[in-house]
């Protein structure tokens, strides 16, 4: 069987502007894999059932963040419920913002992107791979949870009906520039919530805020880097609990974009393993950009380690994080 299996995601932005870039990226593959195209959860367990079977090498992933954190939660629970270890993940950049990727430095168009990790897996050539845990939350699996203000932006961002990392821009300087005469636009987007917040057996003093953030990687998306502390520790999460008003926040953005600190007095800034959210009602969050439903009580938490092939990263940028040269 061959040893390469590619997910594409049809409903991913990118590729239903390009429908084309799926056969491309399936001719370009051969003989040495397996590429599907998933239109549903329903699909993309039943594949992930199948690359299990297969004994795939390498899951390679063409579509944006949000496809990335559902194919990693179902490939997750079909490889953990058998027992078997999960393959090495390489990122294609398939998505409109592609966060992920960013973060860790990948570059480069999906096609270029697959015919290295093609070059190298025929050559036995070892790949670059950051090893690390992805965050739980919930049932799920992801590298970014936000709720507040974030799901709030991604909301309007979304209601444009043309996303895009210009038209993220133009709802954030909107956002900016309400913020400052305290117009309705800013009191929309951080709108606060009431949640007890359980940070390690620790429950935070603060009650009320504009948002409860956290990821395992540094960057949230337009550059901006708030979770400079993700690789600070193994086991553990960066967590943002933003609790300042809205000009309070908007006046951080710059500290933020350079991957500082923000004041003690506007956030509480950890590293930990586990948290639990309580709130009197239903949780709204998003994991990598994707929108959810929840009830009261939400815990987030370490999930399993992953290995994420770093294709295309640029060989003289210096990573805050642990890479392993390996050969699959």
């Amino acid at each position: 069987m061959p040893g390469i299996g590619l997910i594409t995601n049809p409903r991913a932005r990118t590729n239903q502007k390009d429908p084309a870039r799926m056969r491309r990226l399936g001719y370009l593959l051969g003989s040495r894999g397996v590429p599907e195209a998933t239109g549903s959860l329903d699909d993309l367990y039943r594949v992930a059932e199948e690359f299990r079977s297969a004994g795939i090498d390498i899951l390679a992933i063409n579509g944006g963040d949000g496809t990335i954190g559902c194919t990693v939660t179902a490939f997750i629970k079909v490889y953990e419920a058998a027992g078997t270890l999960l393959p090495p993940v390489a990122i294609l950049r398939g998505g409109t913002m592609n966060t992920t990727a960013n973060s860790l430095g990948i570059k480069g168009a999906p096609g270029r992107l697959l015919f290295e990790v093609l070059d190298r897996y025929h050559n036995r050539e070892p790949f670059a791979v950051y090893e690390r845990e992805v965050l739980k939350v919930g049932d799920d699996y992801g590298f970014i949870f936000g709720n507040g203000v974030i799901h709030n932006f991604l909301k309007v961002y979304y209601g444009t009906g043309r996303p895009s990392p210009g038209v993220a821009a133009k709802v954030l300087l909107r956002g900016i520039a309400s913020a400052f005469v305290g117009g309705p636009f800013a009191a929309r987007l951080t709108k606060r919530f009431r949640a007890h917040v359980t940070a390690d057996g620790q429950e935070w003093a603060v009650s009320d805020f504009m948002s409860v953030a956290a990821a395992v990687v540094e960057q949230i998306g337009l550059g901006f880097t708030p979770f400079y502390r993700c690789n600070e520790r193994p086991g553990a999460f960066a967590i943002l609990g933003i609790h300042t008003g809205a000009l309070g926040f908007v006046t951080e953005l710059p500290r933020v974009w350079r991957g500082r600190p923000m004041r003690r007095d506007k956030v509480i800034d950890a590293v930990v393993s586990e948290v639990v959210l309580e709130s009197d009602g239903g949780l709204e969050y998003t994991i990598d950009g994707d929108t959810y439903q929840g009830g009261p009580l939400l815990r987030l938490a370490t999930g399993p380690r992953v290995r994420l092939i770093l294709g295309g990263a640029d060989p003289g940028r210096s990573f805050a994080l642990p890479t392993t040269a390996v050969t699959v």
